[in-house]
């Protein structure tokens, strides 16, 4: 009975201490807060300064097809249809870009919110 109880004892100890100790686990790298990642923010600024270009080209565009007026319009001058299709790339440049910043932004919360469930570990 005696021999019972002390492994029984014994057998709950050891389940007891079993998940103390050092965590085998590697710790990830800390992660800076966002807006104090010099890598990140330049990103951002340098994403957002050609978006403003890429904006700024389309506006001299528009200005450039509401010259032309409605009569290179209706006759589809070549130069009305260049810049018409230059306004078209301008348009698709921008949404490649305002896409870049999207990926830019959830690339870098995912990495924060990563580390955070590590944290919690």
């Amino acid at each position: 009975m005696l021999l019972r109880f002390s492994v029984i004892a014994l057998g709950a100890l050891c389940c007891l201490f079993s998940g103390c100790g050092c965590s085998k686990e590697k710790k990830p790298g800390e992660v800076q807060p966002r807006m104090q990642d010099a890598a990140y923010t330049n990103e951002l600024v340098q994403l957002q300064r050609r978006e403003t270009d890429i904006a700024v080209q389309a506006a001299a565009l528009q200005a450039k097809i509401g010259k032309l007026g409605a009569e290179a319009k209706a006759n589809g001058t070549s130069e009305y249809v260049d810049l018409t299709n230059r306004l078209a790339r301008c348009r698709q440049e921008a949404e490649r870009i305002r896409k870049e910043k999207l990926m830019a932004v959830r690339v870098r919360v995912m990495k924060e919110s990563d580390q955070k469930r590590n944290l919690k570990k």
